[in-house]
């Protein structure tokens, strides 16, 4: 089962902000490691697709939304990174993208 996520450009670059606000500190629980493994792929696709739409984008692609596939295991751990992200001091609105994108896949995932 796939997951899918509709993002406008400037939720892509609000979620990919986020990605960079974590400080990565060396861990030996086994836990922490699956979510950065699965967190880092995650991140991955979501900076490329931004690429690709900075690259691209013109007046008329500005407000279309781009379609994200995930698996199951990649939707639970950014939705859980999304309520990590909450914890921190963002602005207000990376803080209700990370609050959208969180719901939006809790709703799909249950």
């Amino acid at each position: 089962m796939k997951i899918k996520l509709k993002l406008s450009e400037k939720q892509i670059n609000a979620l990919v902000y986020s990605f960079g606000v974590i400080t990565k500190t060396p861990t030996k629980d086994r836990a922490v490691k699956v979510a950065r493994s699965v967190i880092d792929k995650v991140a991955l696709k979501f900076k490329k697709k931004q690429l690709d739409v900075q690259q691209g984008g013109n007046l008329f692609t500005r407000d279309k939304k781009h379609c994200f596939t995930l698996e199951i295991v990649e939707a639970h751990y950014l939705e859980q990174f999304t309520i990590l992200m909450s914890e921190h001091p963002l602005n207000d609105y990376d803080r209700n993208v990370l609050r959208f994108i969180g719901n939006n896949l809790n709703q799909q995932l249950a």
